[in-house]
C-alpha cells in the first residue's frame, strides 16, 4: 500500500529500487531521447544571449530526469545583483528541490568557452564548492549530488552530508594566487559529455541515488 503522504505528493507505486514506473521514463530508457538532443541543437543554433540558449534545455532534461509529478521542481536562481565578479560569471544556476523546498541537485551551467581556459575552470570548481558551502547543510539526503556544466562537458560533484566533504577534492591554487596557471591546471575534469551515452549512464546513476534516498526520507515520515 503507498503511504498517504506518498500518494498527496502525486507519486504512484514504486518499484524496489524506489522508481516510480509511472512518472519516470527515464528510468525505463537507455538513452536520451532524440527530441532531446534536437532540442540542444537548436539551442546552439540560436543566435541569443547564452543564458537564453540553455535554460531551456536543461531544464527539460532535469524535469524528464525526474519526471512530470509535483515531487521535485527545478528553480532557476537569479544573478547576482552587485557588481562583483560572480555577477559578471554568472550563467545559469538550476536547483531541484524537494517538497519541503529542500535541496536535492545543484547544477550550474557556464558557456562552452570555459572549459578551454585555465582561470575560467578555476573558477567554476571555485563556484560550485561556493554553492555547496551555502546548500549542502540543507540537503535531507546523504550526498547532495552538483553538475558543473560547460555546454554539455560535465564534471560530476558529490558532497555527503554528514562529514561534508565534497569530492573531487579541490585543488589549492598555486602560490602565489597571482600567478597565471598552467593551461594544463583541472584540463580533463569537463570531459564527459551529458548528451553522450556515457552521460546518460552517469545521470541514471546519480537520479537513481536521489530517488532511491529521497523515497527512504517520504516513507519514514509519518503520515
Amino acid at each position: 500500500m503507498v503511504p498517504p503522504l506518498v500518494q498527496s505528493l502525486g507519486m504512484s507505486a514504486h518499484r524496489s529500487d524506489g522508481l516510480s514506473t509511472d512518472d519516470m521514463p527515464f528510468s525505463a530508457d537507455d538513452a536520451w531521447p532524440a527530441g532531446l538532443h534536437i532540442i540542444f541543437d537548436h539551442a546552439r543554433t540560436k543566435h541569443a544571449t547564452f543564458e537564453n540558449r540553455y535554460y531551456g534545455p536543461y531544464d527539460k532534461l532535469l524535469n524528464y530526469c525526474f519526471g512530470e509529478s509535483f515531487t521535485y521542481y527545478v528553480a532557476p536562481q537569479s544573478p547576482p545583483r552587485d557588481d562583483s565578479r560572480d555577477a559578471v560569471d554568472f550563467i545559469v544556476f538550476l536547483v531541484v528541490y524537494d517538497t519541503n523546498d529542500k535541496p536535492i541537485l545543484l547544477v550550474e551551467v557556464k558557456d562552452d568557452s570555459w572549459a578551454k581556459k585555465a582561470e575560467l575552470r578555476y573558477r567554476a570548481d571555485k563556484h560550485m564548492r561556493e554553492r555547496y558551502a551555502l546548500m549542502l547543510e540543507e540537503c535531507p539526503l546523504p550526498r547532495l549530488w552538483g553538475l558543473s556544466l560547460m555546454g554539455t562537458s560535465m564534471r560530476v560533484y558529490c558532497g555527503d552530508t554528514q562529514s561534508f566533504d565534497v569530492i573531487p577534492p579541490a585543488i589549492p591554487r598555486p602560490e602565489p594566487s597571482s600567478r597565471v596557471l598552467s593551461p594544463s591546471f583541472l584540463a580533463k575534469e569537463w570531459e564527459l559529455d551529458v548528451l553522450s551515452a556515457e552521460g546518460f549512464a552517469k545521470m541514471k546513476e546519480i537520479v537513481t541515488d536521489i530517488l532511491k534516498h529521497a523515497t527512504q526520507v517520504i516513507y519514514e515520515c509519518p503520515s
